[in-house]
């Protein structure tokens, strides 16, 4: 029961993409199954990345925020400076017009035990980058669009029997949250469907 438990919870931390019509509601993507990872994307660290300095620097100020500072005492600025530099980054196309944007995956060491991770994706507007969408979970790629950007969504892994999604939407100058619901499952009947409810239902 734990494996077949394990596999389905896993079906809900990667990146969704193909099949079904456009017009589904965004509280049946637990269901997909053809999907591909996140992580072939995030390819560079942020120290290694093809980016300019001052776009190295912006996301390094965005990423090093007190949770990381405070995390770090005085004597150990340098461990601070590798561990933000060692950020994942990657290239992703969300525009329609073709157009890629950045895409960082915090610090591994503050994903936590469950793989939630802090996202942040940025456009580049002129010489500057401009953070469109900083948020946590699982990064998730929708099948629909919004003026001209890929609905996108995260998925918070609370436990073995439950998550939390967070649907986004483009807003024409950047990612709105759109849906917000928890998907949970029964432990003592693990296959019955779940139970989806926005997240202030029945609370």
């Amino acid at each position: 029961m734990e494996s077949k438990r394990a596999i389905q919870v896993v079906g809900l931390l990667i990146i969704l993409s193909g099949g079904g019509a456009a017009g589904q509601s965004s509280r049946d993507d637990w269901k997909k199954g053809n999907a591909h990872d996140v992580d072939g994307k995030l390819v560079h660290s942020l120290a290694n990345a093809p980016l300019k300095a001052k776009e190295r620097v912006e996301i390094y100020r965005l990423l090093d925020n007190r949770t990381i500072h405070d995390s770090f005492t005085d004597a150990q600025r340098a461990e601070e400076r590798e561990t933000v530099m060692g950020a994942r980054v990657g290239f992703i196309q969300l525009a329609e017009n073709g157009g890629q944007q950045v895409l960082v995956q915090g610090p591994r060491m503050f994903c936590g035990a469950s793989g939630n991770c802090r996202y942040l994706v940025l456009i580049r507007q002129g010489e500057r980058l401009q953070l469109v969408l900083d948020a946590g979970g699982a990064f998730l790629l929708r099948n629909t669009s919004s003026h001209g950007f890929r609905d996108v969504a995260t998925s918070w892994h609370m436990s073995a029997y439950e998550a939390l999604f967070n649907v986004y939407h483009w807003d024409g100058t950047k990612y709105e949250k759109a849906d917000c619901y928890s998907v949970n499952w029964d432990r003592d009947t693990p296959d019955r469907p779940p139970a989806i409810a926005g997240c202030h239902e029945g609370r």
